[in-house]
Formats: C-alpha cells, structure tokens, sequence
C-alpha cells in the first residue's frame, strides 16, 4: 500500500483539475487513454468502470433505486437500522452548520439517511442526492459511495474527479460499513460537500463513526452459522493504529485507522486435533485444516474428560453430563459412540480408555490438550495471557445446561477475565471485548478508553460501546 501524501491541497489544487479535466475529456472520447497516469488510479479505474454503464455525459441527477416499501424495511430492519443514531451523534450534529452532508447507503449504493446542514441539503437535491437515490457507479458513475461500493475500500472523490458535470461542484469521501463477523459490506458512509468534505480530517472522522457502528453491530448481529467456512467462522473485526488510505484507499489523505480482519482461533498442536467447543457455532473437531461439527453431549463428554485429567467413571459423567442422572447403560452408549468419533477425526492418535473414562495418547506418551477450553486454561497457567485470549474465543459451550460444562464455563471466564483486567495491554484487550461475553462488560470498555492511546479511534467505539450499556441499564 502506497504511502498517502500529507494533506489533499494538491487534489484540489486548480491545476490538478484541470488536467482531470482534459484527462477525462480524452477518456470520455474514446481518442485517448495517454495522459491518466496524472489522475489517481482509483479514480480513472472508476471513470472505465462508469463508462461500461453509463454515457459518457453521465447523468444529470441520480435516480431512486429503490421502492418506498423496500426503503421503510431497511430503515427499521436492515442491519443497518440502528446506525442512524450513532452517525447523528459522531457526524451529523457536528456537521449542521458546515456546508456538509452526511448520507449511510446500502451495499448496493442506495441512500437509505441523507441530514446535515439544512442549506447543503436543498442544493445536493438538485443532483439527486436524497433518500432512495441510487449513488453506485452504475447509477451516477465515480462518486465515493459509489467507488465504496464498487471496491470495498475508502475513498474520497474531488471535484472535476466526479463523472456526471452536475456531482462536479462538490466532493466527497465515503468509508465501507461491514459485517463484523463475515467482513460483509453492508453499506457505506458519506460527507458530501465542498472543500471540507475532504480535509485532512474527513477520513478518520468516518473511520471512527464507522468503528462505532460495527463495534455495536458485534453485539447485535448473528454470528456465522455453523456451515460457514472456517475463515469466515473466525473473521472479527480489528482496528488497528495509524495507517494511509494511498491509491488503495482511494483519497490520498491520511487515515487514522484501517479496519482489518484478523484471525483469532485455536490453535491445533501438532501432536494431536483440536476441539472446537468455545465461542459461536457448533462445537468441532478439527484437524489438518478440516473440521467435523459434532453433537453437543460429544462435546460435553469431551470437555469435561479432557477438564479432568485422572479421568470420570460412568456415574460421575451421568451425574455431571446429565440434569437428571440416567442409567448406567446410557452412559455406556454414548462412551461407545464417542469412541468411534475420536478414533476417525484423530487417526487414532488419542484413544478413549475406560475404568475410569479417560482421553490417552496413543503412544504412551504425554497426551496435548485436545480442547480450546483446556488448552487456554494451560496457556493462564503458564501465564501466557495473549495465547489464552487467542484460544478461547468465547464462552464454553454456550448451549449447554450440563452441570459440569456450566462450572468449565464459569471458572474459564472468570479467570481469562481477571487475567486480561490485571495484565493485558490495549491491543489485547481490544481483542477480548470481540468477544460475544464481553459486550456488556462495563468495566471492561472501561478499562480500554483508559488504556488506548488519546488519538486512536477505538475510543470512539468504546463511547458508542459505554453508551448503549448505560442505554440498556436505564431501560432496565
């Protein structure tokens, strides 16, 4: 990624755009393609894109790309239905009386909420820039809701940059808004307007409204459903420290903070698979880069013999697998059936042995954690927080009312929290508050807008984080 220059004075510098301008017409004509490598790269790839769509006189105002009906639904139930008040607090309101307009699109490029300052506002109308207005490249051609759509990227679009004559007079910048758990676009979020539009602070600005929506959509959206490949099963949202937008990002300007996805799974030890059984999804074992969902009693039974290193007689699992003690023989049973589990899914490498039931090697050798559970509560022991945190990534079987997978769940929680409280550093606990037990953990986001850096913008997420709980607990 290409270093971004210090400021977007060049962009909007008079000669610049005349040459965007010329370079356009030359585009547009279809004489030439000589002379673009002066343009920025992001957008003359959008101009050939707008011309595969539209003519090259563009359009003089957008079109509604979307019906009343449609448009009510995704207001009230898109996933995108409760950003309006996040982006009211972070950008509209400060915005009212400086020329800028503040619009969130859907993925396809729809404006579903345009506010800002009231004067702004009637003269973007004339452009069809309002509510239901379709902004992507195929209805208006280069714009940055448009390009946002288009790549998946940051981008900020300057005056005579635009395609259509009539979006010429202004400019933009645009940031994607995604699916914090399948890094999904969902949308995107814009300021329209003059010169400020694309200051030097448009970009983090956006960047941190777009940190504070995703950080409250991690507590609403589902979680990827256990089909869901692994990669996308474990994908979560990150925001890391300074960086550039560059030609990849679109602007040129500086950005303080890229959204990244990063990957925090168990990790398989080579000895042995490992057993899936914290955080969303369905518990899994997983091995040489596969996983084989398994049944929830597999998964308790598993847990807790592997919790239990000197092993659990048949009345000691009915007693702490079971609500209601069964009988001896279904114990039995479903031992039988595990069996024969493990044996396919570790090439029998770790066998079940009976009297009492317990997980062996094998080869007679030490036998390695066979679960995350266990394998985290190994990693506090040694006192190695990061590992434990990137192991266990979220409670013990969720789903399970069994009595003892109840008390490994306690226990683990309880103690990777005060481990992470006591020891963790900003980046660490930032990835601890992913977690679907910590979103409500007051003390927790606490403790980050105390620990991260004054001009790192995951304070404005923690904010929205704090608000919605003090929100919640009012309501209570």
């Amino acid at each position: 990624m290409k270093k971004a220059s210090s400021s977007g004075a060049e962009y909007l510098a008079r000669e610049y755009q005349r040459e965007v301008t010329r370079a356009f017409g030359r585009l547009s004509a279809r004489a030439s393609e000589t002379g673009l490598n002066t343009v920025r790269s992001i957008v003359t790839e959008s101009w050939q894109r707008s011309l595969g769509a539209l003519p090259p006189t563009g359009r003089e105002a957008a079109s509604m790309g979307i019906d009343p009906d449609e448009l009510a639904r995704l207001r009230s139930e898109g996933p995108l239905a409760n950003a309006l008040p996040i982006v009211r607090r972070l950008l509209i309101e400060p915005a009212r009386d400086t020329g800028l307009v503040v619009a969130i699109g859907d993925a396809q490029g729809r404006l579903l909420w345009v506010e800002g300052d009231h004067s702004a506002l009637r003269r973007s109308e004339s452009m069809g820039f309002a509510v239901g207005a379709d902004w992507s490249e195929t209805g208006m051609g280069t714009s940055a809701p448009g390009i946002v759509v288009a790549t998946g990227e940051p981008a900020a679009v300057v005056g005579e940059e635009h395609f259509s004559p009539s979006v010429r007079e202004w400019s933009c910048t645009a940031v994607p808004l995604m699916d914090p758990h399948t890094r999904a676009l969902l949308g995107v979020l814009d300021i329209t307007g003059g010169s400020e539009a694309v200051s030097p602070l448009s970009l983090p600005l956006l960047t941190a409204a777009a940190a504070a929506i995703e950080a409250e959509l991690a507590a609403q959206l589902p979680a990827p459903s256990p089909e869901a490949t692994i990669a996308e099963a474990r994908e979560a949202l990150v925001v890391t420290g300074t960086s550039h937008a560059g030609d990849a990002g679109g602007a040129g300007f500086p950005v303080s903070g890229i959204r990244t996805a990063h990957a925090a799974q168990p990790e398989a030890d080579a000895a042995g698979p490992v057993v899936r059984v914290t955080g969303p999804g369905a518990p899994a074992l997983m091995s040489g880069g596969r996983e084989q969902q398994i049944g929830l009693r597999h998964a308790e039974i598993l847990t807790l013999l592997d919790w239990h290193d000197d092993g659990l007689t048949g009345p000691q699992l009915g007693e702490m697998v079971y609500t209601e003690v069964p009988e001896a023989a279904t114990v039995r049973v479903e031992m039988h059936r595990l069996r024969r589990v493990l044996a396919e899914a570790s090439a029998g490498s770790i066998e079940l042995a009976s009297r009492p039931y317990r997980l062996v090697s094998a080869d007679g050798g030490e036998r390695p954690p066979l679960t995350d559970a266990r394998a985290a509560r190994d990693a506090l022991a040694d006192g190695d927080v990061d590992r434990a945190v990137r192991l266990c990534r979220g409670e013990v079987l969720p789903p399970s009312s069994a009595p003892e997978a109840e008390r490994i769940r306690s226990v683990l929680s309880a103690e990777l929290r005060e481990a992470v409280m006591q020891f963790a550093d900003h980046d660490l606990l930032w990835t601890y508050l992913r977690r679907q037990d910590a979103q409500d953990d007051q003390d927790a986001w606490m403790l980050a807008l105390q620990l991260l850096p004054a001009d790192d913008i995951r304070r404005a997420a923690a904010v929205a984080r704090l608000d919605a709980i003090e929100a919640e607990l009012g309501a209570g």
